[in-house]
């Protein structure tokens, strides 16, 4: 009877026995090596040192116009952009005046002056007084038969220390800002025609 017995248990030990070397290992190692790679890629961000999360930084999209020149001079510059000179000198210097003066804090020195040159390197001067430490604007517009008119302005002591760099009949002292003046006097402006002759009017406008 015990022989019986035996070998049913014997059978149920060796069974249990192979059912142990089938099982899956529940080794942490091995269970973290056959994690997919995909994983890695789609866990969120790590977490800092202070506990906040991290932030994925991206390059911001560029602008529409990237690439494009700043203005140079801003509104010094801007003011006149779309003035065109006519055919009345004291209309139109009046005109430029107004569209770049005030929109630059600046204020009309002296009142519109005009003149003649009756021909191609003539000049006439135009003085105002001025302080030390005075930034000015000077504007003027010629007529058509004028094609080149200049204007240069001469410190009491006789320096040149402005003048416009334009080749056409409706000259900027300066084209892209005022001049500063650093002594007390009289100073000259000086219009001439290079090319052409013909009536003129000039305006200078101090900034406040």
């Amino acid at each position: 009877m015990c022989e019986v017995m035996r070998q049913p248990l014997i059978c149920l030990g060796l069974g249990l026995l192979l059912a142990g070397c089938r099982a899956p290992s529940t080794d942490p190692a091995a269970t973290s090596a056959s994690a997919p790679a995909s994983a890695a890629a789609a866990a969120p961000p790590a977490a800092s040192e202070k506990g906040e999360p991290a932030v994925v930084e991206s390059a911001p999209p560029l602008p529409s116009d990237a690439g494009s020149p700043a203005p140079v001079g801003g509104n010094w510059l801007k003011c006149y952009a779309n003035f065109q000179p006519r055919t009345q000198p004291d209309t139109d210097v009046l005109r430029l005046g107004l569209m770049c003066g005030p929109s630059n804090g600046m204020r009309k020195a002296t009142e519109s002056r005009g003149s003649e040159l009756s021909a191609a390197g003539k000049q006439r001067e135009h003085r105002f007084k001025a302080e030390a430490g005075e930034c000015y604007r000077i504007f003027a517009v010629a007529e058509p038969s004028v094609e080149d008119l200049d204007v240069e302005v001469f410190a009491p002591s006789g320096a040149k220390i402005a003048f416009d760099t334009s080749d056409d009949r409706w000259p900027i002292v300066k084209p892209d800002g005022p001049f500063c003046v650093f002594e007390a006097g009289e100073y000259r402006s000086v219009v001439r025609a290079q090319r052409g002759h013909g009536r003129y009017a000039i305006e200078i406008w101090r900034l406040h």
